[in-house]
């Protein structure tokens, strides 16, 4: 098994210490980790949920100190990285002064919605959910037109529970999908959603046959805060991934695919 979404409390909103996760993992018969922690933005921006650009050496050291202390686990130096319109520039300059194995992107901020909306809260009353859903779908398809990222994170994170964007807005997922493939990234089942109301991973299981269709390569992440949330529900995800014909997954070495066989 392989988390490749795990954050560090250098992100001000997850707990516990970085060998903890690791430990957690060990305990867990995972294989291989990446940490993603969030990424600095300019000018403070979401500053309550991310690292400031002083610590980046910090997060450095700590992924390298732990590959030091626990060589028989795979760990990669990874980031989540927003895509927000008009940091383009930005982004690009800040993934080019490291040396990253992966590049996670990810959408919480939509640039033309009003200040305070963002795609874990938002009040739009006069809005159908199908417009606010195509809104950030068509933003998730502009970062991955960017070619900036290498893997789409929780790529439904907006959907209320009961609720699926490939029912819900099938051109846009459709779009989604294809743009993914043309740009030669991947995308993540991230189960963090098994710990929210929506009780299913980012994206939901539905997705599968269409990812599978259209055999772009995929990865798998917890998107854990806390060392428990390490390989959150992996179980289940794993054995729906076989049930549904997937045999290989992805990791990431400075940025270039492993294939990995499930």
């Amino acid at each position: 098994m392989i988390d490749n979404h795990i954050h560090t409390k250098l992100c001000k909103h997850a707990e516990g210490e970085l060998f903890e996760y690791v430990e957690k993992a060990l305990l867990k018969g995972i294989y291989e980790i990446a940490f993603t922690d969030h990424i600095p933005l300019p000018d403070n921006f979401d500053l309550a949920h991310r690292m400031q650009l002083d610590e980046m050496e910090k997060y450095a050291r700590w992924v390298e100190e732990a590959r030091l202390a626990y060589p028989e686990i795979t760990i990669r130096f990874g980031i989540e990285a927003d895509y927000y319109k008009g940091l383009e520039e930005y982004t690009a300059s800040f993934l080019s002064e490291f040396e990253f194995d992966l590049v996670i992107m990810s959408v919480h901020f939509i640039r033309h919605w009003p200040e305070g909306n963002w795609v874990f809260e938002y009040n739009f009353p006069e809005r159908s959910k199908e417009e606010i859903y195509k809104d950030y779908l068509n933003t998730v398809i502009e970062g991955i037109k960017s070619g900036l990222f290498d893997v789409l994170g929780h790529a439904d994170m907006i959907k209320s529970a009961g609720d699926t964007l490939k029912l819900t807005n099938p051109q846009e997922v459709e779009i989604l999908l294809h743009t993914l493939k043309t740009h030669d990234m991947s995308i993540e089942i991230n189960t963090s959603g098994f710990r929210k109301n929506v009780e299913e991973p980012y994206p939901g299981f539905d997705w599968i046959s269409l990812i599978k269709e259209k055999s772009i390569s995929l990865t798998t992440g917890s998107d854990a805060h806390h060392p428990d949330q390490v390989g959150l529900q992996f179980e289940t995800l794993y054995k729906r991934l076989r049930d549904e014909g997937i045999d290989r997954l992805v990791s990431y070495e400075k940025r270039n695919k492993v294939e990995v066989e499930l």
